[in-house]
């Protein structure tokens, strides 16, 4: 109100103007020239001079080079997904995302820039901070939030929601190969599941609804309590059968329901998928090798692994001291890579390979789900460390974080990340990464001396508190 009428679009607080700044930096292309003047007076020949040389900045491209080639700090065409020298050389291409966030994808895939899509406005401060909530608000979200189910509670009352019996069954197939699918990829690929639908519906006669449940869990608009109770009811019939698509189903419902904080009746599905497992020998490489269909002889291995997995991180969260497939004896070849498993099949890697890979010349790679089966037998050494005290304890410790370490360091660089070659998430190896971290601070508290907190003893996921006294005077850590 007392500013001057010709300041009054230009002056602000120290405080808008950084937080101006702060939310441009989010959407900000620095692959143009920057557009921001400086609002401070300044001298005009120093302001030419910073203009022309922040325009060069924003012409000027860093050279991008894919992780094998800087390695071996040779040229790279950073052509993607893979690069020529790669190509040629044979090797697994990756890239390393830009600290920068978006900037070489936008220029990738020829986006225009912020500058150009505001070009013709105006540019006071309002409309600066406006632009910037539209472009946030409008976004699309990252795909871990996007693949977070929606609870009942957050769903807003204008929506109308369908009847799950009403609900479109293509439509909540689509919703569950786009969401959860990737996370837990044991069913087979989207193709050959609607394939094999259309020539033996009735081989999937459990294992559909429980698919059509969880598609459910990320439409706003439709209920699911109805489909979750017709999956129960048909996973609670006398005459399921027992095979491998009755032991799919019960993996995915136990997940599903574990996810809902269903803990018990999680645990209780995947405990009947294991016996189940058992029972039609799954952890023998002859059940899978036995199907014909290549597709489906590694949908079988998936699940047994997904079984083992699943297992392992319940067991883990819940402080449940059970995981029997630790003490089971198997000889189930191991999961090849996502993209391949849609595509050609490989020949299977072995558990054998997979633990001789540390005396190897060559550096050898895995599949990520294969990483995340290998983190997940170390858990099996750390379940039982609450049963241990004193020396023992401490011992058993130093060798659960030496295998820990050791997994960390034999990743293969494209493996280190959370993030493929083509920026997309790899939900495996992010599962494995969480389990890591997990881990550390699972083995490490109880020897720890810091202060307990109330949740700790009420959280499914922190480690109970010590059962002997510790020093209240001493605050050191392990």
């Amino acid at each position: 109100m007392n500013n001057p009428p010709e300041k009054a679009n230009s002056s602000r607080s120290p405080r808008c103007d950084s937080d101006v700044e702060e939310t441009m930096g989010m959407f900000f292309d620095f692959n143009s020239a920057i557009s921001l003047v400086p609002q401070r007076p300044v001298d005009s020949q120093l302001a030419e001079n910073l203009h022309e040389s922040m325009s060069r900045l924003g012409a000027v491209r860093v050279s991008l080079a894919c992780i094998p080639c800087r390695d071996r700090h040779v040229k790279c065409d950073a052509k993607m997904p893979n690069c020529g020298r790669c190509v040629r050389d044979g090797k697994l291409c990756s890239y390393t995302m830009s600290r920068r966030g978006m900037r070489d994808r936008r220029a990738a895939q020829g986006k225009p820039s912020i500058k150009e899509t505001t070009k013709g406005n105006q540019t006071n401060d309002g409309d600066l901070n406006m632009n910037c909530i539209n472009s946030a608000k409008h976004a699309n979200p990252p795909h871990a939030l996007q693949a977070r189910p929606l609870p009942e509670a957050s769903v807003h009352p204008q929506y109308a929601r369908l009847s799950g019996q009403a609900a479109d069954p293509r439509r909540l197939l689509d919703l569950y190969y786009s969401f959860f699918h990737k996370a837990h990829p044991f069913v087979l690929p989207r193709h050959h599941f609607l394939s094999r639908l259309g020539k033996d519906s009735k081989s999937l006669k459990h294992l559909l609804p429980v698919i059509n449940y969880i598609g459910s869990l990320y439409a706003p608009d439709i209920s699911s309590p109805e489909l979750r109770e017709m999956a129960l009811r048909q996973l609670d019939m006398v005459d399921i059968p027992p095979n491998g698509f009755t032991v799919l189903a019960l993996l995915l419902l136990g997940i599903a329901l574990y996810c809902e904080d269903g803990f018990g009746q999680a645990r209780t599905l995947v405990d009947r998928g294991t016996y189940m497992a058992l029972e039609l020998r799954m952890n023998s490489k002859a059940f899978a090798n036995m199907e014909r269909d290549p597709v489906l002889a590694e949908s079988w291995r998936r699940t047994y692994w997904g079984l083992y997995t699943s297992s392992a991180i319940i067991a883990g969260n819940t402080r449940f001291l059970s995981f029997p497939l630790y003490y089971t004896e198997a000889d189930v070849e191991l999961p090849c890579e996502e993209y391949e498993y849609d595509r050609i099949i490989p020949r299977p890697r072995t558990v054998f390979e997979y633990e001789a890979r540390d005396i190897e010349d060559e550096e050898s790679f895995f599949s990520s789900f294969t990483y995340l089966i290998g983190i997940c037998r170390i858990s099996g050494f750390a379940i039982g460390l609450q049963n241990l005290s004193g020396d023992e304890l401490e011992l058993a410790v130093a060798n659960v974080d030496t295998m820990l370490v050791n997994w960390k360091l034999h990743l293969p660089r494209g493996k280190q990340y959370i993030f493929g070659k083509n920026q997309d998430l790899d939900e495996l190896m992010f599962q494995a990464h969480c389990m890591l971290q997990s881990m550390m601070l699972y083995i490490h508290r109880p020897l720890s001396q810091l202060y307990q907190v109330p949740t700790e003893s009420i959280s499914n996921c922190a480690s109970l508190p010590p059962t002997c006294g510790t020093n209240r005077d001493e605050n050191v850590s392990h």
